[in-house]
């Protein structure tokens, strides 16, 4: 995974423990694709403030994730979901189990917040 893709992901779990500026440099690294000095021209800070804020939000992010592993956990639910969609779409149901398959489809579609 791209660096900057995995720190927005990291960011979505974990941004909220991060403080106000280095969320923001990380939201504008991440989110809008800036490069550093784009950063520290649009927060007024030096590049070099930037630099350092994007590094230490970045080892701040990756630690919470080695501890907690909420992201990990969130892409292995999806990837297992994704499975059993696919799993159960090839299953031709038995006469009057559709109405259970169909549920546990729809179940899985709840986990993985797609309503049908």
């Amino acid at each position: 995974m791209e660096k900057r893709v995995e720190l927005s992901l990291l960011m979505d779990f974990y941004g909220p423990l991060l403080t106000e500026k280095r969320r923001d440099v990380m939201r504008l690294y991440c989110d809008e694709d800036m490069g550093l000095q784009e950063i520290a021209d649009r927060l007024e800070i030096s590049r070099q403030g930037v630099y350092d804020a994007v590094k230490t939000a970045a080892a701040a992010l990756e630690h919470y994730e080695e501890v907690l592993g909420l992201a990990d956990r969130y892409l292995r639910i999806g990837r297992e979901i994704k499975a059993c969609r696919e799993l159960l779409s090839s299953v031709k149901a038995e006469p009057g189990s559709e109405k259970a398959l169909s549920d546990a489809m729809s179940a899985l579609e709840r986990i993985n917040g797609i309503e049908r």
